[in-house]
């Protein structure tokens, strides 16, 4: 039997599964997941395949049940409830026909991630399911009043004793980047020795990370780059650090572009990326270099 759910508001949602590789050579980005953690948890927890979509939510989301389905929440701590009863994270919850899911208020993080046993299903657009800020594909809109259909799960749906969130210490490592070779070590030395902090510019795109303390100089300045100017574009992945002509670093994240003209000063380690896009806007972040 065909499940599915109404959109009663979307507020600010996007449906991600893992993205669209191997179209960078057309100029379209990954997309997909913005924490890739937090959206394997909840497919793993909702009994789903790991490639089944699902709804990523800075906040003001409700769906109306239209049958009885399972959902579970994962990644950064919010308000939320089914009805007038608290939703858990990492916890399969019965949400019964005719029933409110709310996701009303991120406290803790930027995205939390809720997903259906089953998975959301609609037609795929270049092989995913996911929304794409950058190049503007949607395969599936989600605006006040659509239906979204729910697909057959793979296996029983479980939970977690214990909540996992994602880590948000602001601890940022990184690797060298491709024209770190231009900067001399002093330079790169007081890249993970200064202060940073999240830019509210931030989005899907990128992590924008502002110089906090550099008494008076620019963060160009700083790292004696002001000469540098636009470079040669170069092939992006996920993760890149840029400089910006502001004297921004801007950290690429799911929807980022496929190539840039800014030195790529270095690389987030992968195991930082997810948490990189759960800081929210004033967070202090410090980097450090690591082999």
């Amino acid at each position: 039997m065909s499940r599915s759910l109404r959109v009663e508001r979307a507020g600010f949602t996007t449906l991600q599964d893992l993205g669209r590789p191997g179209w960078a050579h057309l100029g379209v980005p990954h997309s997909g997941a913005t924490d890739r953690a937090s959206h394997a948890l909840a497919n793993r927890l909702a009994g789903n395949s790991h490639t089944a979509a699902m709804l990523e939510t800075s906040g003001g989301l409700v769906l109306r049940a239209e049958h009885d389905v399972v959902v579970v929440l994962t990644g950064a701590d919010c308000d939320a409830v089914v009805d007038d009863a608290p939703l858990s994270r990492c916890r399969a919850t019965r949400v019964a026909a005719g029933q409110l899911v709310r996701v009303d208020r991120v406290r803790v993080g930027v995205r939390s991630y809720l997903a259906v046993a089953g998975g959301i299903d609609c037609p795929p657009l270049l092989d995913s399911r996911s929304h794409d800020a950058l190049s503007g594909i949607v395969p599936q809109l989600l605006v006040d009043g659509v239906v979204l259909h729910v697909g057959e799960r793979h296996h029983a749906p479980h939970s977690l004793d214990m909540p996992i969130g994602p880590d948000r210490s602001g601890h940022v490592r990184l690797t060298r980047g491709p024209h770190a070779e231009l900067f001399d070590a002093a330079a790169l030395g007081r890249l993970a020795s200064s202060a940073w902090s999240v830019s509210d510019a931030s989005n899907r795109i990128g992590v924008r990370l502002t110089a906090r303390h550099t008494n008076g100089a620019s963060t160009l300045g700083l790292l004696g780059s002001h000469s540098l100017g636009e470079l040669d574009s170069m092939a992006l992945v996920r993760g890149a650090v840029q400089l910006t002509p502001s004297g921004e670093l801007v950290v690429m994240l799911a929807d980022h572009p496929t190539t840039g003209g800014y030195p790529v000063i270095a690389v987030v380690h992968p195991d930082d990326a997810d948490s990189v896009g759960q800081l929210e806007p004033s967070v202090a972040v410090k980097l450090a270099w690591v082999d």
